[in-house]
């Protein structure tokens, strides 16, 4: 996978490539009746590759599959309730969500959209000018000790969740200030069954339902609602119990130690729970939950999800055969044949997200906040990312991935047409142009340094000195490699017009956890940029928690009055071209550097089999092994 963080704020691996085995989805003719996503899929070059295998051999229960994490990358967190430091697909797709089923699921296959049959609910009912809204949970679920998922549990999400909150906005990665559950001015269980909000304004229906119902998660009241282990329930309508209730549960939630021994996490109303979790490795396995009573009972025994230091070790495993699947790398692309020859399935396509380089506006070490603020030098910096010559690159993508440049995925059905077309091209001279015109003395494989300081139309900008220099600093995700390697590229196209940029490896949990403003604030001064990979977005793809100025998803702490109010007017109006216009002033204004959607690609052994959507969406990152079966 390329990194990835869920974007109710995050990293996806990925892998594929031009081989006689692709095979193009985003092909045939115009008819004129094209979305702007359809034709936007075209022109960028959305691919799928390989093929999914139809569903085949007779389904039977029993059995176990190994499967391969992403180095660095394994669950540190329990609760569904996750913190900006912890917030990652792979902790709420690839654990939580096994466990503990969202009240409103996606995808659907590998579409971006809602999924109702694996939702816990029926769709939401919005009355009263969209400021009440009806769920009616569907009948039959219960958790593991046989009690049923009911309305209460619903409302006990939302209650620790404001407890949370109050603790420390920090305590949900999404969150933003204002927005869900500031917004419930009310919540009832009215029935067993249903639950009704009652919310301060008027929201977008898609929105409301797309992006925020889809991140709540019934939690079991009746077993967690203590402030202790041995303590009475408490009542979590009460602030001070909810906040007491919170406490305890988040101190488990941050003791790996605990999290496969701790009758807490015993309590699910998922198809699996936990049955084993090695503190020292980070491999954990999970055991069918028998008493599962969604649509789809499991028929996979066990699921042991394997930690890797490299790719490359993880690749070698996948082509012994000692994995039953597991993601393939860009570096390992040239062996897909082997591994088909091996005996597994290879597919992938484009996540629904997006890729760039994290800018850090809040780093005022050599005026990098004042420097990165001038849209100029943004501009510039993006003149020196040459997408297409990253994909074509062996040692970058491969051919694995695809030109992007907006925050909506060629998939999304709102993606602006021009999603694969370059505002600021590659073009080195006019980044050396955007310089001199603004007060720089170029000099190039030198120092550039500001002349002409001020804040007038050809001066540097405000708070930039004169003899100024552009220096920043760039971590990157220390595997896959391909992170090193466009890095690298970047900061020597940059020294070529005097920019000094100094790239160095972190790992991925050591990024996300203290490379992130809001979630680590004291250590805003030692990054100006870092790439981890990218941001994977809900089915209504606006920025909301990501790049308003408060959110708790705005990693970099880009501000814009205007984008506040695209983004506003994406979330509160039911006009589709409002979150088009946001799109597009993300697209120009540059709160990140773009960088292609890398492909993710996943092998697994051909006698691993299940419904070919189950396998169409693991480029999202979402698994439901509950599907799947040993041939």
């Amino acid at each position: 996978m390329s990194g990835s963080r869920s974007r109710r704020a995050l990293v996806a691996a990925t892998l594929a490539v031009l081989l006689p085995l692709a095979a193009c989805s985003g092909g045939g003719r115009d008819d004129g009746k094209a979305t702007a996503g359809d034709q936007a899929a075209r022109k960028s070059g959305s691919q799928t590759f390989g093929e999914l295998p139809a569903e085949s051999g007779t389904p039977k229960d029993g059995g176990t599959v190994d499967i391969a994490q992403q180095p660095g990358a394994g669950p540190y967190y329990m609760l569904p309730i996750v913190p900006g430091a912890f917030n990652s697909t792979y902790v709420t797709y690839q654990f939580q969500r096994l466990m503990y089923r969202p009240l409103y699921w996606f995808p659907e296959g590998a579409s971006p959209k809602v999924n109702p049959a694996l939702s816990l609910a029926e769709p939401p009912e919005f009355s009263d000018g969209n400021k009440t809204v009806t769920i009616r949970l569907k009948p039959g679920y219960t958790w593991s000790d046989g009690s049923p998922v009911e309305a209460g549990d619903v409302v006990f999400f939302i209650d620790l969740l404001k407890a949370a909150l109050k603790k420390n906005a920090a305590n949900w990665g999404g969150y933003t200030p204002g927005q869900f559950p500031d917004n419930v001015t009310s919540v009832k269980a009215s029935s067993p069954d249903t639950v009704t909000l009652k919310l301060s304004e008027a929201y977008n229906p898609e929105w409301f339902t797309a992006d925020e119902l889809t991140s709540v998660v019934p939690l079991p009241a009746k077993q967690w609602a203590r402030a202790s282990a041995d303590g009475p329930l408490l009542d979590p309508g009460e602030p001070e119990n909810a906040e007491a209730i919170y406490t305890y549960l988040d101190k488990a939630s941050r003791d790996p130690a605990g999290f496969a021994t701790d009758p807490l996490w015993q309590t699910v109303n998922g198809p699996y729970r936990l049955s084993g979790f090695d503190v020292t490795t980070n491999f954990y396995s999970m055991t069918a939950n028998e008493a599962y009573t969604g649509p789809q009972k499991p028929r996979i025994k066990t699921l042991n999800f394997r930690p890797f230091t490299s790719e490359t070790a993880k690749f070698n495993q996948l082509l012994s055969g000692n994995l039953t699947m597991g993601t393939v790398d860009q570096s390992h692309v040239g062996q897909v044949r082997a591994l088909k020859a091996a005996g597994y399935n290879v597919y992938g396509a484009p996540r629904l997200g997006f890729n760039f380089i994290m800018l850090n506006f809040k780093d005022t070490t050599d005026n990098v906040d004042k420097i990165l603020g001038q849209l100029y030098v943004r501009q510039a910096l993006q003149h020196l990312i040459d997408q297409p010559g990253y994909i074509a690159s062996k040692g970058m993508y491969n051919g694995a991935a695809a030109e992007s440049y907006g925050t909506a995925p060629a998939s999304s059905p709102y993606a602006s047409k021009d999603v694969a077309t370059a505002p600021y091209p590659y073009d080195p001279e006019a980044a050396r142009k955007l310089l001199e015109d603004h007060g720089w003395k170029v000099v190039p494989n030198g120092t550039t340094t500001c002349e002409r300081p001020g804040s007038g139309p050809s001066e540097c900008g405000e708070g930039i000195p004169q003899g100024q220099a552009i220096k920043f600093n760039l971590f990157y995700r220390s595997e896959p490699q391909l992170h090193g390697a466009v890095s690298t590229a970047f900061a020597s196209e940059a020294r070529k017009l005097g920019i000094a940029i100094t790239v160095a490896p972190k790992t991925f949990s050591f990024l996300i956890q203290n490379y992130n403003v809001p979630a680590a604030p004291s250590k805003a001064g030692e990054w100006a940029m870092s790439t981890w990979g990218g941001f994977s977005t809900t089915p209504y793809p606006t920025m909301t928690g990501t790049f308003d100025s408060k959110g708790s998803g705005n990693v970099g702490a880009y501000s814009d009055p205007q984008t506040d109010e695209l983004i506003r007017a994406s979330v509160h109006g039911d006009d589709r071209q409002a979150v088009q216009a946001e799109i597009e002033r993300l697209r120009s204004e540059l709160p990140v550097l773009w960088l292609p959607t890398a492909h993710t690609i996943w092998a697994w052994k051909n006698t691993l089999s299940g419904p070919r959507d189950t396998f169409a969406a693991l480029p999202t990152t979402v698994l439901t092994p509950e599907y799947w079966y040993l041939r």
